[in-house]
Protein backbone atom coordinates (compact mmCIF):
# COMPACT_ATOMS: atom_id res chain seq x y z
CA UNK A 1 0.00 0.00 0.00
CA UNK A 2 1.51 3.06 -1.01
CA UNK A 3 0.38 5.34 1.94
CA UNK A 4 1.50 2.47 4.09
CA UNK A 5 5.28 2.81 2.45
CA UNK A 6 5.48 6.58 2.26
CA UNK A 7 4.22 6.53 6.37
CA UNK A 8 7.35 4.11 7.17
CA UNK A 9 9.57 6.54 4.96
CA UNK A 10 8.87 9.33 7.10
CA UNK A 11 9.35 7.49 10.56
CA UNK A 12 12.60 5.84 9.56
CA UNK A 13 13.64 8.91 8.17
CA UNK A 14 13.34 11.15 11.90
CA UNK A 15 12.73 8.28 14.77
CA UNK A 16 16.56 7.46 14.50
CA UNK A 17 17.71 11.26 15.75
CA UNK A 18 14.85 11.14 18.85
CA UNK A 19 17.02 8.96 21.17
CA UNK A 20 20.16 11.89 20.86
CA UNK A 21 18.03 14.47 20.50
CA UNK A 22 16.07 13.87 23.71
CA UNK A 23 19.31 12.84 25.73
CA UNK A 24 21.07 15.76 25.43
CA UNK A 25 22.54 17.79 27.88
CA UNK A 26 22.11 21.06 26.33
CA UNK A 27 18.17 20.93 28.24
CA UNK A 28 17.29 23.90 30.68
CA UNK A 29 14.21 23.51 33.12
CA UNK A 30 11.65 24.78 32.74
CA UNK A 31 9.38 24.18 35.06
CA UNK A 32 8.94 21.74 38.55
CA UNK A 33 5.75 21.01 40.24
CA UNK A 34 6.16 17.51 42.28
CA UNK A 35 6.65 14.80 40.03
CA UNK A 36 6.27 17.03 37.17
CA UNK A 37 9.17 18.40 35.52
CA UNK A 38 9.49 20.21 32.06
CA UNK A 39 12.66 21.37 30.64
CA UNK A 40 13.45 23.24 26.61
CA UNK A 41 16.27 23.93 24.21
CA UNK A 42 15.85 27.05 22.11
CA UNK A 43 17.52 24.90 18.69
CA UNK A 44 19.95 26.83 16.59
CA UNK A 45 16.93 26.91 13.74
CA UNK A 46 15.17 29.35 15.83
CA UNK A 47 12.18 26.54 17.44
CA UNK A 48 12.00 25.38 20.51
CA UNK A 49 11.89 22.21 21.30
CA UNK A 50 9.94 20.72 25.00
CA UNK A 51 9.89 18.03 27.12
CA UNK A 52 8.29 17.00 30.26
CA UNK A 53 7.88 13.97 32.31
CA UNK A 54 5.71 12.70 35.09
CA UNK A 55 4.89 9.68 37.05
CA UNK A 56 0.88 8.49 36.90
CA UNK A 57 -0.46 5.52 38.80
CA UNK A 58 -1.67 3.26 36.01
CA UNK A 59 -1.08 0.18 34.18
CA UNK A 60 0.75 0.54 30.69
CA UNK A 61 -1.72 -1.04 29.27
CA UNK A 62 -4.02 1.90 30.29
CA UNK A 63 -1.92 5.18 29.42
CA UNK A 64 -0.94 3.34 26.33
CA UNK A 65 -4.50 2.49 25.06
CA UNK A 66 -5.55 6.12 26.24
CA UNK A 67 -2.77 7.95 24.50
CA UNK A 68 -2.84 5.94 21.25
CA UNK A 69 -6.93 6.48 21.02
CA UNK A 70 -6.19 9.90 18.40
CA UNK A 71 -9.83 10.93 19.66
CA UNK A 72 -8.87 11.27 23.57
CA UNK A 73 -6.51 14.04 22.85
CA UNK A 74 -8.62 16.61 23.12
CA UNK A 75 -9.20 15.88 26.70
CA UNK A 76 -5.82 16.85 27.87
CA UNK A 77 -4.06 19.13 24.64
CA UNK A 78 -6.07 22.28 25.32
CA UNK A 79 -4.47 23.42 22.26
CA UNK A 80 -6.27 20.71 19.68
CA UNK A 81 -9.28 21.62 17.78
CA UNK A 82 -9.93 18.21 16.55
CA UNK A 83 -7.69 15.75 15.00
CA UNK A 84 -8.64 11.97 13.55
CA UNK A 85 -7.10 8.85 12.50
CA UNK A 86 -6.82 8.78 8.80
CA UNK A 87 -5.39 5.18 8.22
CA UNK A 88 -4.50 2.50 10.70
CA UNK A 89 -2.25 0.16 8.81
CA UNK A 90 -1.51 -2.09 11.52
CA UNK A 91 -0.43 -2.46 15.34
CA UNK A 92 2.32 -0.54 14.39
CA UNK A 93 1.71 2.34 11.62
CA UNK A 94 -1.24 4.83 11.30
CA UNK A 95 -1.69 8.45 9.72
CA UNK A 96 -3.17 10.83 11.57
CA UNK A 97 -4.76 14.84 11.33
CA UNK A 98 -4.30 16.97 13.80
CA UNK A 99 -5.99 20.71 13.83
CA UNK A 100 -4.41 22.91 16.63
CA UNK A 101 -6.60 26.47 17.73
CA UNK A 102 -5.47 29.95 16.54
CA UNK A 103 -5.82 33.26 18.61
CA UNK A 104 -6.99 36.71 17.64
CA UNK A 105 -5.77 36.85 14.52
CA UNK A 106 -3.91 33.74 14.05
CA UNK A 107 -5.46 30.75 12.00
CA UNK A 108 -5.97 27.66 13.26
CA UNK A 109 -2.64 24.98 12.01
CA UNK A 110 -2.69 21.86 11.26
CA UNK A 111 -0.53 18.92 10.07
CA UNK A 112 -0.49 15.18 8.91
CA UNK A 113 1.89 13.01 10.91
CA UNK A 114 3.10 9.27 10.37
CA UNK A 115 2.62 7.71 13.48
CA UNK A 116 4.88 5.01 15.24
CA UNK A 117 3.23 2.82 17.91
CA UNK A 118 5.42 -0.05 20.07
CA UNK A 119 3.31 -1.53 23.34
CA UNK A 120 5.32 -3.63 25.82
CA UNK A 121 4.64 -4.35 29.17
CA UNK A 122 7.98 -2.89 30.12
CA UNK A 123 8.25 -0.01 28.13
CA UNK A 124 6.22 1.39 25.29
CA UNK A 125 6.43 4.45 23.10
CA UNK A 126 4.52 6.43 20.45
CA UNK A 127 6.30 8.23 17.93
CA UNK A 128 5.14 11.33 15.45
CA UNK A 129 6.49 13.31 12.65
CA UNK A 130 5.67 15.20 9.33
CA UNK A 131 3.86 13.91 6.70
CA UNK A 132 3.58 15.35 3.85
CA UNK A 133 1.67 13.86 0.01
CA UNK A 134 -0.04 15.53 -2.69
CA UNK A 135 -3.45 13.38 -1.47
CA UNK A 136 -3.77 15.72 1.06
CA UNK A 137 -3.47 19.15 0.59
CA UNK A 138 -3.30 22.40 2.39
CA UNK A 139 -6.93 23.16 3.82
CA UNK A 140 -8.46 26.72 3.17
CA UNK A 141 -8.10 29.42 5.82
CA UNK A 142 -5.89 27.01 8.04
CA UNK A 143 -2.01 27.24 7.80
CA UNK A 144 0.03 23.69 7.70
CA UNK A 145 2.46 23.27 10.16
CA UNK A 146 5.30 21.01 10.37
CA UNK A 147 6.08 18.77 12.75
CA UNK A 148 9.69 17.60 12.94
CA UNK A 149 9.29 15.54 16.18
CA UNK A 150 6.72 14.30 19.00
CA UNK A 151 6.04 11.29 21.23
CA UNK A 152 6.17 9.72 24.05
CA UNK A 153 7.68 6.81 26.25
CA UNK A 154 6.72 4.74 28.90
CA UNK A 155 8.71 3.34 31.24
CA UNK A 156 6.91 1.00 33.88
CA UNK A 157 8.63 1.84 37.72
CA UNK A 158 7.73 0.82 40.61
CA UNK A 159 5.06 3.49 41.34
CA UNK A 160 3.21 3.58 38.11
CA UNK A 161 4.29 4.42 34.97
CA UNK A 162 6.90 7.11 34.20
CA UNK A 163 6.01 9.32 31.34
CA UNK A 164 7.88 11.42 29.19
CA UNK A 165 6.50 13.82 26.36
CA UNK A 166 8.06 15.38 23.62
CA UNK A 167 7.60 17.58 20.94
CA UNK A 168 9.11 20.27 18.37
CA UNK A 169 7.61 21.71 15.46
CA UNK A 170 7.73 24.62 13.26
CA UNK A 171 3.67 26.19 13.47
CA UNK A 172 4.73 28.95 10.84
CA UNK A 173 4.50 31.79 13.91
CA UNK A 174 6.64 33.88 15.11
CA UNK A 175 8.37 32.26 18.12
CA UNK A 176 7.67 34.22 20.78
CA UNK A 177 4.27 33.55 20.34
CA UNK A 178 4.62 30.13 20.42
CA UNK A 179 6.87 30.04 22.99
CA UNK A 180 4.46 31.49 25.46
CA UNK A 181 1.42 28.30 24.46
CA UNK A 182 4.26 25.66 24.69
CA UNK A 183 4.60 25.82 28.87
CA UNK A 184 0.66 24.65 28.40
CA UNK A 185 1.53 22.04 25.78
CA UNK A 186 4.01 20.45 28.33
CA UNK A 187 1.96 20.62 30.99
CA UNK A 188 -0.73 18.40 29.08
CA UNK A 189 0.80 15.01 31.01
CA UNK A 190 -0.11 17.12 33.84
CA UNK A 191 -3.97 16.68 33.04
CA UNK A 192 -2.93 13.21 31.48
CA UNK A 193 -2.28 12.30 35.13
CA UNK A 194 -5.76 13.37 36.23
CA UNK A 195 -8.07 11.62 33.93
CA UNK A 196 -6.04 8.51 34.44
CA UNK A 197 -5.74 8.41 38.06
CA UNK A 198 -9.69 9.06 38.13
CA UNK A 199 -10.19 6.39 36.63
Amino acid sequence: MEDKDSVIEAINKKKPEVDNWLNRNVWLDYEQKGDFHSFYVDEESGLRSIKSEITIKTTMKEIFDYVVECNNKQNYDKSLDHCKQIIKFDDTYQLCYFNYRGKLLISNRDMYCAVYTKFNEEESEIFCTNYVNEKYPPVNKVERAELIYAGWKFKKVEDGIHTLYYTLADMHLKQILVNTTLGEVARQIIRLKEILEKK
